[in-house]
């Protein structure tokens, strides 16, 4: 017998005849996983930093995946979700659960799907609690779309655009929204800021046509409201609204300050004796109304100041109304963040015999809904609830006007659509007094609006974001209009909602209890009539 060449055994190993004698056998290969999960997230994050996306995207606010959706912005969480994941927000829970099994759910609709975009903040303080009530409308706007006479069906993703500083970064999601190609549409770009007409353009740019819900300062249209001959003189120096935003694909539906302007004047025809605003011209809500609100009443007023920034100036500024010995009206131009707080010293003026007026009337614009909210900062819920029910405002002493955000705020005559609204959002399984502050229905028209659109195009093919552009920008009579929860929707040629604009109402007194959701009444104020009385 002839020995084997000791080379010969390694010789058939290297030629995968046989194994090496002194190696162990190969492992199974369920015993590379951790090797295997290692290369896969190193692949990724290798690719998120190719696409100049931060790493931390893979592994920050997320629901328990790696993905680049969601990322932090200083203390939020910021990005797209299509549910059930709500940026670690608990009080979104719930509406955004909703919204995940409805993108899930089978529909009857014979036409191909849709993807639409929301944006909004969750978080900042100017919103309030009212963003919740404003995802819950889109919520429901899109269980109305994809039910009876459904052709496209909605699916919904959710845009946080986080807070409007520091923690937040609106453009960055926006651009994170306009980059994918299945949206078609987008409902709410955020409130009235400067910013918001950066989002704006960067949706115009990728012909994303939108339509805003909540967005109400002049300039904040197509061609910068030219037709009100607005004046941005005391804005700040750097802002690009004055020249329009989304040009050609903007569309909004709350009322827009110039017409709220107009109906506070048609029922408060009385110069009010001071302006309360705050100091400073960064915010378009402020500093586009003020200068029409001189207009409206022939000439300058006189402006009292408090600084936004610091709630004791508030304080300040009501006792300077209470030294006029007579029956004051206030005009209030500011975020409805802190109107609770000025009734509430005002009241406690009286109470403590500081107050020489006979009564004050305070007129506000649409932010002044925000008192029907119940507000998620415990200690702006203890001031609304103990303005709402102090002895001054039960007793008609102090008064408060403000123009409705929506066309409507229930049930009225010509509006048959407000009963399904209201249906549709309690069967989904929301709490019916969320509908109060209005929020809630310009959120679901503005929905309602896309769907529209998208019940005239064909059912058998892809839709296109120019289609369904063409399509809103040709609701502009009331053949063609949208059959909004507020009231039929019909848009001129800048994109803004036109009809006979908002009611005037005034805020009844309520025996709220903080932190627990109520309806808060109002009656509605007629031009040429003494103010309502509020029920007994």
């Amino acid at each position: 017998m002839i020995a084997a060449h000791p080379s010969s055994a390694r010789s058939r190993f290297w030629l995968g005849i046989v194994p090496r004698p002194d190696r162990p056998p190969p492992r199974h290969w369920t015993n590379w996983w951790r090797f295997i999960l290692v290369v896969t997230v190193v692949v990724a994050a290798g690719a998120a930093w190719i696409e100049r996306e931060p790493i931390q995207r893979l592994f920050t606010c997320n629901d328990g995946w790696p993905s680049t959706d969601a990322w932090s912005a200083g203390d939020r969480c910021i990005g797209l979700s299509d549910g059930p994941y709500a940026f670690d927000l608990p009080a979104f829970d719930h509406v955004m659960g909703v919204i995940a099994e409805q993108n899930k759910a089978r529909t009857q609709c014979p036409g191909t799907p849709v993807s639409v975009g929301v944006l909004l903040t969750m978080t900042d303080e100017l919103a309030g609690n009212r963003a919740v009530h404003e995802l819950e409308g889109m919520a429901v706007g899109q269980r109305r779309a994809n039910g009876t006479g459904c052709v496209h069906p909605i699916r919904l993703l959710v845009g946080q655009l986080g807070d409007y500083d520091s923690d937040g970064d609106p453009v960055a999601v926006a651009r994170e929204l306009a980059g994918r190609d299945d949206i078609v549409a987008v409902a709410g770009i955020g409130l009235s800021l400067q910013v918001t007409a950066e989002v704006a353009n960067v949706l115009a740019a990728a012909k994303i046509p939108m339509v805003s819900d909540v967005v109400t300062a002049e300039g904040f249209d197509q061609d910068g409201s030219r037709v009100d001959n607005p004046d941005f003189s005391g804005c700040d120096p750097d802002i690009s609204y004055n020249e329009g935003v989304g040009k050609d694909y903007l569309y909004r539906i709350g009322y827009r300050v110039a017409v709220q302007v107009g109906a506070i004047g048609k029922v408060v025809p009385t110069r009010p004796d001071f302006i309360m605003v705050p100091i400073g011209g960064s915010d378009p809500y402020t500093c586009t109304t003020l200068p029409l609100l001189h207009r409206q009443y022939g000439g300058e007023l006189l402006e009292v100041k408090f600084d936004a920034t610091e709630p004791t100036t508030v304080s300040q500024t009501a006792k300077r109304i209470c030294t006029m010995a007579k029956d004051v009206t206030i005009a209030y131009l500011a975020r409805g963040r802190d109107l609770s707080r000025l009734l509430y010293t005002l009241d406690e003026s009286y109470a403590n015999g500081q107050c020489a007026a006979t009564s004050i009337t305070v007129v506000s614009t649409s932010d002044g809904n925000r008192l029907r909210t119940v507000e998620s900062d415990a200690a702006l819920e203890d001031l609304r609830a103990k303005a709402l029910s102090s002895r001054s405002f039960g007793e008609g002493r102090v008064r408060l006007l403000f123009t409705l955000v929506a066309g409507a705020d229930g049930p009225e005559p010509g509006n048959p659509n407000w009963d399904t609204f209201e249906k549709e959002f309690a069967d989904a399984g929301f709490d019916t007094s969320h509908i109060g502050n209005g929020w809630a229905v310009n959120a679901y028209d503005a929905i309602t609006t896309i769907d529209t659109a998208l019940r005239i195009l064909p059912a058998n093919q892809r839709v296109q974001r120019s289609q369904v552009n063409t399509t809103i920008s040709g609701f502009t009579s009331m053949e063609q209009s949208v059959p909004g929860a507020g009231g039929p929707i019909v848009f001129d040629n800048s994109g803004n909602r036109t009809d006979p604009g908002p009611e005037v109402v005034r805020l009844c007194p309520t025996a709220l209890t903080p932190g627990q959701p109520a309806q808060v009444p109002t009656v509605e104020a007629q031009p040429g009539a003494p103010l309502p009385a509020c029920p007994s």
